[in-house]
């Protein structure tokens, strides 16, 4: 383990004005989900549809700042992809949120002593409780200082709130925070720590590839054409019966050309680091050819099972979407060295696509 890895900064981007739904409450009802979740676990949350949300409603038949929804004739249609305005509108609204927010970070005050660190990894005082207010600015001289302020709150856990579900309550919210900041506290760790406990300082602060195998057609570098899948996938191809590499409507990905009960199988005799998941990206879609679809997955260690999962390639919306799959290992997941196998099989339907993967440590 090397020390000194910051979490990626993570951005929720809305950009969605219609018409998938044609009720705007229910329209709205995505973007307010992701504001909650944004407020919760303290991420950095954009909305473009609500920068131009009063502009478009309040003429629809406009197609500059969102998707042209009246068809030649002036009839009312189905329309969820915007034009030029909208790209370009949107990619100025997330750079001046992007600059406001380098400049307001940057403009904080630094505490003498202090180092800023991401919320994960405060590194906090010695335990004064002066909580640390300084003198400065005109701030006056605090009364009874250092004095505990009755019913004050203790530290902080580390890391991310815990997992906002149903059941989660005042009651229990404090001691779930706690018990997952203790169970994931080498995450959490600033620099110092980290190198205290022996491990290698890093400080380039790149990111080890947490993942022994991983692609995403048509957006990483050197993967937008069918044979550069193909050069990928062969090194870690066991056995394939049926499926191969394609580029239909410009989104490469991974499909069975034998139709019904076409399979292939993933190998690795040694791997390199722990593995703990498998995860999937996958196009869903709708229409007599994606009718059914439905592809089963089998992870296997020697002659163990690890993992399964049966992943649908429809839905009921009349859209093609990327949806994202996890599939997480039994038990501790798999230790170095370990064998891993992964068997997809086509078990109805006709097709299937897979738009990505990434075999890795969490």
């Amino acid at each position: 383990k090397q020390c000194g890895h910051s979490p990626p900064l993570l951005l929720f981007v809305d950009d969605y004005l219609g018409n998938e739904q044609n009720e705007i409450l229910a329209t709205m009802v995505s973007s307010q989900k992701m504001n909650l979740l944004s407020g919760y676990y303290g991420t950095a949350s954009i909305s473009y549809a609500d920068a131009v949300r009063d502009v478009v409603y309040g003429d629809s038949k406009e197609w500059f700042f969102s998707s042209d929804w009246y068809y030649k004739g002036g009839n009312y249609g189905r329309q969820i992809h915007p034009h030029l305005g909208m790209h370009t509108s949107m990619a100025w609204i997330v750079t001046f949120y992007l600059i406001n927010l380098a400049t307001t970070y940057c403009s904080l005050p630094k505490l003498p002593g202090k180092e800023r660190y991401h919320a994960g990894m405060a590194r906090y005082g010695p335990g004064k409780e002066d909580y640390n207010f300084r003198i400065s600015h005109g701030m006056p001289q605090l009364r009874d200082a250092g004095k505990p302020l009755k019913g004050r709150p203790s530290q902080k856990p580390r890391g991310l709130p815990p997992l906002l579900t149903k059941d989660l309550s005042l009651e229990n919210v404090t001691e779930a925070w706690l018990e997952d900041s203790n169970a994931n506290a080498d995450l959490w760790k600033a620099q110092e720590e980290c190198a205290a406990d022996g491990h290698q300082i890093n400080e380039t602060h790149s990111i080890t590839n947490p993942c022994i195998f991983a692609w995403v057609g048509s957006i990483n570098e050197g993967m937008t054409k069918p044979d550069h899948l193909m050069k990928q996938m062969a090194p870690v191809i066991m056995s394939h019966d049926g499926w191969s590499a394609a580029d239909d409507n410009r989104k490469l990905g991974w499909v069975p050309t034998g139709g019904l009960g076409s399979k292939f199988t993933l190998g690795w005799n040694d791997i390199s680091q722990p593995v703990k998941a498998v995860n999937f990206m996958v196009m869903k879609s709708y229409g007599e050819k994606w009718a059914n679809s439905t592809l089963e997955v089998k992870i296997w260690s020697g002659d163990d099972s690890v993992g399964e999962e049966i992943i649908h390639g429809f839905h009921d919306k009349h859209t093609s979407e990327t949806y994202n799959i996890k599939i997480p290992l039994h038990g501790e997941g798999l230790k170095k060295g370990s064998e891993l196998r992964i068997s997809h099989e086509l078990i109805a339907g006709n097709t299937f696509k897979i738009l990505g993967m990434a075999v890795c440590d969490h």
